[in-house]
């Protein structure tokens, strides 16, 4: 079972850069004003979000160990920050004040949970 943990990890990895760009992208679109490609880029994103979270519970499920389901969590929080920001930007009522708290929470949660996904897991 352990021998398919690639193939799984690969998918993974891939699946979060393709979330990560189309994340950007909508984020750029909404805040372009372009609101039709938007849309179709946050339901394709969302598509991604449950490609990202199934093959994580699967890889957790090959290989359980603490730092892996510490980052299963962390990973959960940033795709929560990621449709989050989305949400609210499209909705203009993501605030002057909550901007800067998003945007960083986002960074802070990208860079922890890529340090344990490449590092400790």
């Amino acid at each position: 079972m352990i021998q398919n943990y690639g193939i799984f990890l690969h998918s993974h990895a891939l699946f979060w850069l393709i979330a990560v760009v189309l994340f950007l992208l909508t984020t750029v679109m909404i805040r372009n004003g372009k609101q039709k490609p938007a849309k179709m880029m946050q339901m394709t994103l969302r598509l991604v979000y449950l490609l990202v979270f199934g093959t994580g519970l699967i890889m957790i499920f090959l290989v359980p160990t603490v730092n892996a389901i510490i980052k299963g969590i962390l990973a959960f929080a940033l795709i929560f920050m990621m449709e989050l920001i989305t949400s609210r930007m499209k909705k203009g009522t993501l605030t002057k004040q909550q901007v800067p708290v998003f945007w960083g929470l986002f960074i802070v949660l990208l860079a922890v949970v890529l340090y344990f996904g490449y590092f400790l897991t």
